[in-house]
């Protein structure tokens, strides 16, 4: 297996569309090697936000108030009836996003105010309010000290929802320790700050001791027997292969409060990564730590259904990976509670099955 330490916890940014539907992945202006180009394309396969009618996304074009009603509406699937009167003197009944700003007032998701300025944007800070109010973000438990920004004193009026973004992965700042709170967002950002509000998940996904696990690869089956916790925090597994004799390391698990990890014996580094909470993101690997490039990974999804040998599973986190030197794609699947269930090549042959889990 290619040895690396995928680091996950840079800085995740963040978008509408209008017009024309098109998928994030026909967009002219997004490629895949692009930043937030899977958070955009999550939106767009949901029919959440298009593109214009000339095929782009314009990422970096500044995103309107208004639309961001518009995407908050369809996101939350918000009431668009008995709607309350928001009485801002730029937006008249006859306003073409009426409806849709008043949806999200009613929702609470707008305040009180003279002028709702519908053509403006907005900052990275009232990001960080509209995405903690829209889906009742709380900071989770033992974050709070490790997330500390130069430019977000506790005294700044939106000191708690940047707090609980940054704790539940959707948005971070950046490496020189300030959040910008100020700073106006782009299509493109708003876009990866909403799928990750709408995807963020907080399951354990590491396997469960009390079970035996088996595993196959189409030549040979592997039973995981757990064995014991470390010094370094890891749960360790024995892998034996069933079918033929072999020697194999053991393998450890382990999820805190801001990643899920593997690592075989030598672990003085992890073989894989992923950020915790779970989020639909690009998996960054900026440092390029290891003897070789990662490549690309992607979680793709937090609430996939997968069947695995006639075993339908829910709750299901789903990363794409790809990988330089031999360019191949790779899909993993990781159950709740459970762990590992697939692995996948990009046709969707399987290349690693859980079979079956017995207890001890």
């Amino acid at each position: 297996m290619k040895k690396i330490m995928v680091l996950s916890f840079m800085c995740l940014f963040m978008v509408m569309g209008t017009m024309q539907s098109v998928q994030a992945a026909s967009f002219k202006d997004m490629k895949k090697t692009t930043s937030l180009f899977v958070e955009v394309n999550y939106l767009a396969d949901q029919g959440i936000i298009s593109g214009y009618p000339d095929g782009t996304f314009r990422p970096n074009e500044p995103i309107s108030k208004k639309h961001i009603a518009a995407m908050l509406v369809r996101t939350l699937n918000l009431p668009m009836t008995d709607l309350k009167t928001p009485n801002y003197k730029d937006v008249p009944t006859t306003h073409p996003y009426y409806k849709e700003i008043a949806a999200a007032y009613t929702a609470g998701l707008f305040s009180d105010a003279r002028y709702f300025k519908p053509e403006s944007s907005i900052s990275r800070g009232f990001m960080a309010r509209l995405m903690a109010n829209a889906f009742k973000l709380k900071v989770l438990p033992g974050t709070e000290a490790d997330i500390q920004y130069r430019d977000v004193p506790r005294s700044a009026g939106y000191y708690t929802d940047i707090l609980k973004v940054s704790s539940n992965n959707v948005a971070r700042g950046y490496e020189d320790g300030m959040f910008k709170p100020n700073t106006l967002i782009t299509r493109a950002h708003f876009s990866a700050f909403l799928t990750r509000a709408l995807t963020t998940e907080s399951f354990n996904i590491t396997p469960d001791k009390n079970y035996d696990y088996y595993y196959t690869d189409g030549k040979s089956m592997y039973r995981y027997e757990y064995d014991r916790e470390e010094d370094n925090g890891l749960t360790y597994w024995k892998i034996h292969n069933e079918t033929k004799s072999e020697s194999i390391p053991r393998l450890g698990f382990v999820q805190e409060m801001n990643f899920y990890g593997e690592a075989y014996d030598d672990w003085y580094h992890y073989d894989k990564i992923i950020p915790f909470p779970f989020v639909v993101t690009q998996i960054h690997d900026e440092n390029d730590i290891g003897p070789v490039s990662y490549g690309s990974s992607w979680i793709i999804s937090t609430d996939a259904v997968r069947t695995v040998h006639n075993v339908e599973y829910r709750n299901v986190i789903a990363i794409e990976s790809y990988f330089p030197w031999d360019h191949s794609t790779r899909f993993d699947y990781y159950a709740k509670d459970i762990g590992l269930i697939q692995t996948v090549d990009k046709n969707g042959k399987e290349l690693y099955g859980l079979v079956q889990r017995k207890v001890h």
